[in-house]
Parts: structure tokens; C-alpha cells; sequence
């Protein structure tokens, strides 16, 4: 019987640890096709891309969401029954109930999930890839943006434009990115023309909006109405550059919320929503009653055994 190869397609988020890992596995699988996602379209892509006739799926930096695990199961039959392959690689905290389900299906798909770094470390590390200077690159800047270090100013510059624009942008980047510019002259330029003041303008007007809340003894800033180009790190950033500190920080978008503590562990919190994200760092979609969150931050607050270290 003659041998076919394997055809072959990578999807990833849109973000910089995205790009990082699409580029870093399209440059060692040579796919058909890179699709680029959000979290909760992910479903939606590997779905089209299977049923495109795609037999070997690499998926990365994109977390399951567990409202979809009926749908996640029905599309592992049909991609078992006709030999589909998922190579599933991510950093984000999965809940228990998303792992489970995924491990009946561990003839077709195999997944790595570490939350202690980033998706495109997890990639080198997966593939082998080596750690030449344009491959450590493309993982410093990952690192660089999810664990918001402040490193680079090229960070800065890829977070803003990549929020503040759509898709035709982003896969742009991609592609400038998979030629080895790391740097492109457009995006900058982009950048400097027409994102710059306009992106710390709505900095500045969500700072202005936010609320400090504090319930017995926990202190809580609210970000309301938050453009949803707006990076809430970069709010929370602004905002302790001014003094304004608190134990956990809520970032509230028109489609959902993002969650910032160094007290608590958030993506536990998150979890219980229908969300999740890492320790620190989390995200809720859709909307839901800040009353009751605010509540569940007090609770995890005051468990948390730490009050030696509490903002006064």
C-alpha cells in the first residue's frame, strides 16, 4: 500500500506566545495551513480544519473550554474513526474534568499541559527545536508578554497593535514572523502612527473609571467598561505606578473579565465560572454578578493565610 503524507495544519492563539509557538511548530511540520484563534473559537477551528481533511492537528497556547467537552468528544469519534491526529500543547490550568475527558481519547490525541511557562517553551522543549538566537527571541517576548516583565519595548508594541487591530494584522505578524522579522519596519510604524496615543488614552480613561472596593479589610479595584483592546495588565501596571494598590485587581470587558491577584489564586476562581488561566492570572467570559464575585475574592481573601502580608 502506498504511503500518503500526512496532511497537516497548526492552530494557535493570536497573541505573542500564539505567533511564538505557531512559527516554531510551522517551521518544523511545514503545515498546509496556520490558523490563528481566540480561546473561545477554538473548537470552531479544529472542527473546520479536520473536516477541511487535515489528519494531523497541532494546536497550542489555547486552553479547552469545559462548556464544550460534549462537543470536543463527539468530533475525537469521527477524527478516531478516520485516524485523525491532535498534538494539543498549552500552559494554561485545565480544569479536572476537561483532562479526564480528554484522556479517553489518548489513541488520537496527545496533550502536554504546564502552567509554570509558556506555550512556546513547552513547544522548543516538545519538538527539540534548537535554541538558536532567532528561536530564544520569539520565547523571550512570549515570556515577556504573558508574565508581563517589561523587558522589552518590542512587547509593548506587539501587545497593542495585535489587541488593537483584527485578524488581517495579526496573521501579517505571522507572516513576518515566519520570515524571521522579529522587528517588522510596518509594525512599527503602525504602531507609532496610529496606536500609540490612542491606546494610552483609553489607558487613562479606564484608570479614571476604576473603584477601589474594600470589604472587611480586602481591598479590591474594579475597572468598569474596559475597552477590550486594552491590556489589563498594562492597566494594573498604571495603576500601582500611582499608588493604587490592592489584593485583587478586576478588569471588566463587554464579553468578560479578567482576574490579576499576587494574593490568591484566581484561576480557581475563574474555574468556577466557566473560565480559568493561571495562578495570578485568569479570565471569566460572558457576564456575571460582581456582587457574588466580589464576595468569593473576600472568602478566598480571608482563607488564604497571608494577612502578614496584607496592604495596609
Amino acid at each position: 500500500m502506498r504511503y500518503l503524507p500526512k496532511k497537516r495544519a497548526v492552530v494557535t492563539h493570536w497573541d505573542l506566545d500564539g505567533l511564538a509557538s505557531n512559527v516554531l511548530i510551522s517551521r518544523y511540520i511545514n503545515p498546509g495551513k496556520q490558523v490563528l484563534s481566540s480561546v473561545t473559537s477554538t473548537f470552531k477551528y479544529l472542527k473546520n480544519v479536520y473536516e477541511e481533511g487535515y489528519d494531523e492537528i497541532w494546536v497550542a497556547d489555547l486552553n479547552p473550554q469545559p462548556g464544550e467537552l460534549r462537543n470536543y468528544e463527539e468530533l475525537f469519534k469521527a477524527m478516531h474513526a478516520r485516524g485523525c491526529l491532535v498534538r494539543w500543547l498549552d500552559h494554561h490550568l485545565w480544569p479536572v474534568e476537561v483532562e479526564e475527558a480528554f484522556s479517553k481519547f489518548r489513541d488520537i490525541v496527545s496533550y502536554m499541559n504546564d502552567p509554570s511557562t509558556v506555550a512556546a517553551d513547552l513547544v522548543a522543549n516538545y519538538l527539540g527545536v534548537v535554541r538558536d538566537r532567532y528561536t530564544n527571541m520569539l520565547i523571550d517576548l512570549a515570556f515577556d508578554d504573558d508574565w508581563f516583565q517589561g523587558r522589552y519595548e518590542l512587547t509593548t508594541v506587539y501587545r497593542r497593535v495585535l489587541r488593537f487591530y483584527k485578524w488581517d494584522i495579526r496573521y501579517r505578524a505571522l507572516e513576518s514572523l515566519m520570515k524571521g522579522d522579529v522587528a517588522p519596519q510596518w509594525l512599527l510604524e503602525l504602531y507609532r502612527l496610529e496606536v500609540k496615543n490612542v491606546y494610552e488614552n483609553l489607558i487613562r480613561e479606564a484608570i479614571a473609571r476604576a473603584e477601589l472596593v474594600e470589604r472587611r479589610g480586602v481591598k479590591i479595584l474594579v475597572f468598569q467598561d474596559v475597552d477590550p483592546r486594552v491590556h489589563p495588565g498594562e492597566l494594573i501596571h498604571v495603576a500601582e505606578k500611582n499608588g493604587i494598590f490592592s489584593h485583587v485587581y478586576i478588569v471588566r470587558y463587554p464579553r468578560g473579565l479578567s482576574l490579576r491577584s499576587e494574593y490568591i489564586d484566581v484561576s480557581k476562581l475563574a474555574l468556577k465560572y466557566g473560565g480559568g488561566g493561571h495562578r495570578r492570572i485568569a479570565g471569566i467570559p460572558g457576564k456575571i454578578n460582581l456582587e457574588t464575585l466580589l464576595g468569593e475574592i473576600v472568602k478566598s481573601v480571608e482563607e488564604s493565610r497571608i494577612r502578614s502580608h496584607y496592604i495596609t
